[in-house]
């Protein structure tokens, strides 16, 4: 009888909830049917952007539908990126809770109050967002700064009964054409909260995360700790940075240092978005996870040379997918239209017909990304950013569907772009920082060439190749200066006339080659990894060439 009374109640306010949705959007005529006829007579009926009919609506419609205007914000496949554009300006903001709900939310998640959990603990919050709030606090057993994340109980208990809601916004963000897309931007939407509600996933990440900075100079991670976090509190080390919101609004807080101030003034700003993209791009594509909707207000800048991504969810892809994604970056950036589609397609399925593919091609080839894309309200940009905007427009017009795990990519891409653009509005920080991911990668793969344990098992073939290139140089050099092409005869040599000949060449060459790497390596390796892992760097790869110079040096005897 109980049961029978709590799933009536449940469907009265469920049924409640939805008819004031409905009243909400016909107001800002972004239904059909009866509602939108009672409205028919409001402004809303002229030229106001949908961006800005759903921006207004939404905002007002508690923290889920709020949080989903947030997400659309990203989703350029689904919306003009005007109307993207103008979502972002929800604000990503709620009052905060009691200090008294605060405080039995800890207890009741680690099973301790604060007075016993922290040597300190401030009550009143400095952030409080749509979804969570956050505390500064000190730990209890040697006063180190933490951040303390509160979930709010309200959005656990609304994500449910919301979340099935969403659909109502179906025919204003473009019916039936649309619907396969927009079904699995919901299911990726309900995944996206439900990790933002569940901080275990935060905390896994983080940490996993943080195997992937001892690696990358550029990222520094928040250790956690885990003793007290629970699903709903993420307790994480305080960096020592500045929040992105201070850089871009050119200010700090008050009590810090003058040292800090003149920081934020005389910041390298385009450097700062370069940095930006080539970090997350690294992630994303190179390391194991990635963050899925960062933002100013959860990137901290520690140094001029390094960042933390301290929230805003986390995904990972896998292997194949961020192959296929790299070369369709590349390919993109290198204005390669029809790779760029083949590696796009690989993503994705078709729920239309077998020629969408080939039309899909065709839309490739004929991009005008500042007459397309409306990224920009100038007509006079080319940024790669707008050929991504139009690739993926046009992918949904031809009715395919990205696989589940690549609207998190899309997100993080867009949504670092947009901040990295804020920062530097006059660069291409998404381009620049391509270039930087593809250095890092390749660093990457000569770190992995040059390590010890490499090292030890394909001395012999690295030995050889570097022995056979003053030989191959020798005989070109040849060719150049006999003016001619000709065929070259091999005439057969004997094994001590042949190393005779070649024993000077090659040393030349080795001595040449660990010069070289005395001076260029140290600027560099620096300019790739930093200055924590240069010295290494330096070490291994010297160590490398004095191996091979030795090892060449025995072979010519």
């Amino acid at each position: 009888m109980i049961q029978r009374v709590k799933k009536r109640s449940a469907r009265v306010t469920l049924k409640n909830r939805r008819e004031e949705i409905l009243e909400r959007l016909a107001a800002f005529g972004l239904t059909r049917g009866p509602h939108r006829i009672v409205h028919a007579g409001r402004m809303w009926e002229g030229e106001v952007s949908l961006g800005h009919k759903l921006r207004l609506a939404l905002g007002d419609l508690g923290p889920i539908f709020s949080s989903f205007g947030l997400y659309l914000s990203t989703r350029v496949d689904l919306l003009p990126a005007a109307d993207c554009l103008e979502l972002a300006r929800i604000r990503d903001e709620a009052p905060p809770m009691f200090s008294t709900e605060a405080r039995d939310l800890i207890e009741r998640e680690t099973g301790s109050v604060p007075e016993d959990a922290f040597l300190s603990f401030e009550s009143e919050p400095f952030e409080s967002r749509l979804l969570y709030q956050s505390h500064h606090a000190r730990l209890l057993q040697n006063g180190s700064p933490v951040v303390v994340k509160l979930v709010r109980p309200q959005a656990g208990q609304q994500f449910f009964s919301d979340l099935e809601l969403l659909e109502l916004l179906e025919g204003a963000l473009g019916g039936a054409s649309r619907s396969a897309i927009y079904k699995s931007a919901m299911a990726d939407f309900a995944v996206a909260v439900h990790q933002q509600i569940n901080l275990t996933h935060d905390a896994n990440a983080l940490e996993m995360l943080q195997r992937d900075a001892e690696d990358f100079g550029m990222l520094r991670v928040a250790k956690v700790e885990r003793d007290l976090c629970a699903s709903s509190v993420l307790t994480v080390e305080d960096l020592p940075g500045i929040a992105l919101n201070d850089v871009l609004n050119s200010e700090v807080n008050e009590g810090e240092s003058k040292a800090r101030h003149d920081q934020v003034r005389n910041l390298d700003r385009p450097s700062l978005a370069r940095l930006l993209c080539s970090a997350w791009l690294r992630q994303a594509l190179l390391g194991h996870v990635f963050p899925t909707a960062p933002s100013a207000s959860n990137i901290m800048m520690i140094s001029n040379r390094q960042i933390a991504f301290t929230g805003g969810g986390f995904a990972s892809l896998p292997s194949e997918s961020q192959s296929n994604l790299w070369n369709y970056l590349i390919a993109s950036a290198g204005n390669n239209p029809d790779q760029a589609c083949s590696s796009l397609l690989k993503e994705m399925r078709r729920v239309g017909l077998q020629s969408a593919d080939e039309d899909l091609r065709h839309r490739f080839r004929q991009v005008v990304p500042f007459r397309d894309s409306g990224w920009y309200r100038d007509d006079d940009t080319d940024q790669l950013v707008e050929h991504l905007v139009v690739h993926w427009q046009s992918a949904a017009d031809c009715r395919h569907v990205p696989l589940p795990h690549l609207p998190a990519f899309l997100r993080g891409l867009f949504a670092i772009t947009s901040v990295a653009q804020q920062v530097s509005p006059e660069t291409d920080p998404l381009m620049e920082g391509l270039q930087d991911a593809r250095l890092l990668a390749s660093a990457a793969q000569m770190r992995e060439m040059f390590s010890l344990q490499n090292l030890g098992d394909h001395v012999d073939k690295y030995a050889a190749i570097m022995m056979a290139m003053p030989q191959r140089f020798d005989q070109l050099l040849t060719l150049a200066s006999e003016g001619t092409p000709r065929v070259k005869l091999h005439v057969p040599e004997t094994a001590s006339h042949r190393r005779q000949k070649n024993s000077a060449a090659v040393m030349t060459a080795m001595v040449l080659l660990l010069a070289a790497v005395v001076f260029a390596l140290p600027r560099v390796t620096i300019a790739l990894v930093g200055n924590e892992w240069s010295g290494r760097v330096n070490a291994a790869a010297f160590i490398a060439c004095a191996a091979l110079l030795l090892l060449a040096a025995g072979r010519t005897r």
